[in-house]
This record gives structure tokens, sequence and C-alpha cells, in this order.
């Protein structure tokens, strides 16, 4: 009976929310990779094509909704913490490491966009992680200073709001000028994704933001080692520069890589020829994780 390329799963985190998603397996035992998409983003987003690109070449692979997103469970809707978001991922790890076709000492992680950056803070307290892929990674997410004190004056609204007994406050992930309230510009990103027909939530909460203009993780990037890291970067990302990118890589101890997609930007980057966006990446993991 030929193998089926996908399975619905879910797994339950620790303060008991059902986390739902699916399963890429392998056709035998080996190595693990548990992949996201980034802010706000459900599984149906850019990572199921990856996940089938890494199960083709001997990898079981997990992709799944964070909480209060797509079909997992979670109140209010869309509303992202990032340290919540890091327990999921930390949850997933161990759900993950139980199966049968994963080596539970060779499971990686793959984040896109702000899940690079969740992916490499989750490493950084999560040893059982075997290597990090960060592609495209958005390591600031604070976005506009000028937009603070507005974000900040909302978000307290929402939680006194809800104290009272109203629902959530919502604001647009992007406006219809193409850029987010943090103040990064996504062009057409919505009409794409309206386009391909994909689940995605034109809503964050107003608390979401103020968690975002708070977060910095990057005194943590030291302290990943010796898990290693592959850095991948949009030559032309116009949403997190590649100048700030290599900051933050530079910040990172060994063993790391950078790798350059030239002449890609945030969004076209894995279009085209598809190996070539993604064979340093295997090749790094297969070095590192001794595959």
């Amino acid at each position: 009976m030929a193998q089926l390329s996908r399975e619905d799963i879910e797994f339950k985190t620790l303060d008991g929310i059902k986390l739902r998603g699916w399963l890429y397996p392998a056709e035998k035992r080996g190595p693990g990779i548990i992949l996201s998409a980034g802010f706000n983003m459900p599984k149906d987003v850019v990572v199921p094509d990856i996940a089938e690109w890494y199960r083709k070449r001997g990898f079981t692979a997990l992709i799944f909704d964070t909480f209060g997103i797509g079909s997992s469970d979670g109140e209010p809707r869309n509303d992202s913490d990032m340290h919540r978001r890091i327990d999921d991922f930390m949850d997933s790890i161990t759900w993950f490491s139980q199966h049968p076709l994963v080596d539970p000492g060779k499971i990686a992680v793959w984040g896109l966009c702000f899940d690079g950056n969740i992916m490499l803070a989750t490493a950084a307290s999560d040893r059982r992680i075997a290597a990090v892929v960060a592609v495209a990674p958005m390591m600031d997410t604070t976005g506009d200073p000028e937009r603070r004190e507005a974000l900040l004056e909302l978000a307290l609204a929402d939680r006194a709001g809800r104290i009272a007994g109203e629902e959530p406050m919502y604001l647009p992930l992007v406006d219809e000028d193409g850029v987010t309230a943090l103040g990064q510009p996504l062009g057409n990103f919505f009409s794409t994704m309206e386009g391909l027909d994909m689940p995605v939530e034109n809503r964050v909460t107003a608390n979401t933001y103020m968690r975002c203009v708070n977060w910095n993780m990057l005194h943590l990037l030291p302290k990943i080692s010796p898990t290693p890291v592959i850095m991948v970067t949009p030559e032309h990302d116009q949403v997190f520069p590649a100048s700030r990118q290599k900051e933050a890589f530079d910040m990172l101890l060994e063993p790391k890589e950078h790798c350059i997609l030239l002449g890609r930007n945030h969004f076209d980057w894995m279009f085209g020829d598809m190996d070539n966006a993604f064979n340093k990446q295997l090749d790094f993991l297969k070095k590192h994780m001794q595959l």
C-alpha cells in the first residue's frame, strides 16, 4: 500500500490547548524537521511545498497551526504571544520526538520571517533541536518608532475593554497601502494570498502589537551555540534588510553559515528554481546533523 504523503495530526500543549497540523512522513525512520511560515500565518501558507520537498529527501516533516491560528484551538483568535509561540514549538518537539519515524536526536527547526526569529529564540533554550534554518528572519519586531505610542495606546484600550467583557480589538495585519501596523511594507501580499486561495486572516489583536514593540531576542543569539544555525537571506529583502540580518548573523557563535540568495526578495526567494534555494540548507543539515 502506498504511503500517504500527508497526515492530519493533533497534540496538546502543556496548558492543554489542542494544536493541529500536517505530518509528512518519510519512507523510513530518520531525521525530522518542523517548519513554520511566520507572523499570523496558518500552516497552509508556503510551508506545505517545503515540507514535501524535505520529505522527498528523507525528512519526516511537521507543520502546524500555533495557538489561535487556523485549525488550532486558542482564544482570542489571531493573538500572538512570542513566549507562548516558543512554548508551542517546544511542545511540538516533545510530540514529534515520540513519533516512530523520527530520530529524536536529529530534529531541525525551520522558520520564515517572524518565525525565523522565534525558532532562533526557541533554540536558545531547547537543546533537543539539532539545527536551525532561519529564512529571511525578521530579527527586530519593534517596527517604526513613530508608531509605537499609538500602538501601545490601542493595546491598553484593548486590554481594558476585554476586562470589561468586550470583544478583542483587531487591527489589520496589512492596510490598504500594503503596510503592516508595525510599518513594514508587504506590498500586494494579501491580494496574492487571496489569489492563491490561502486562508490568511487580515487581522491581529491590538495586544499582539504591544508584545511586538517590546520583543527583543538579540541577546539570545550567542546562547544558541553549539546548536548549528544557517541563516538564509534574500539579497533584496524589503521587509527586513539584508544588512540587518547580517548584523544578527554576526552575533551568532559557531557553528553557523550565512547563505545569500542573490537577486531575490522577501516574497520571491523560493519561486523558480526551488532546489537552488534549498540545497544549501540541506547540505548544511546533512553536515551538522551527521546524516
